[in-house]
């Protein structure tokens, strides 16, 4: 089964301190909206173009994205790609394992 969250301080005299996957998925679109060439696909019922999967207490990130027309796709992703990162880092002090971006389609 599937973790929900990430454990990001073991159980001491307080509790545990973890993170839902659900927080990540907020700040990774967010990241994804504040990049001028890339378009977050929106959420359908049967497609997920943002999966955040939790395994072994490591976070692993997949966009899927739309690139505007005539923009650089290689700069775009990487931008898109560091931004997810870097957002994640600075508001929960957790470092993902990886965020991979996908370019589903153009935006003309």
């Amino acid at each position: 089964m599937a973790q929900d969250y990430v454990v990001l301080k073991e159980k001491n005299e307080n509790g545990v301190i973890a993170i839902n996957k659900n927080v990540f998925k907020s700040i990774s679109e967010i990241s994804i909206d504040d990049i001028e060439n890339a378009i977050r696909i929106p959420s359908a019922r049967f497609t997920k173009p943002l999966a955040v999967k939790i395994e072994n207490n490591q976070l692993h990130i997949t966009a899927d994205i739309k690139v505007k027309y005539g923009s650089n796709v290689s700069a775009t992703c990487e931008l898109v790609q560091n931004r997810i990162y870097e957002n994640i880092v600075f508001m929960t002090g957790f470092k993902p394992a990886d965020v991979t971006v996908n370019v589903i389609d153009f935006e003309i």
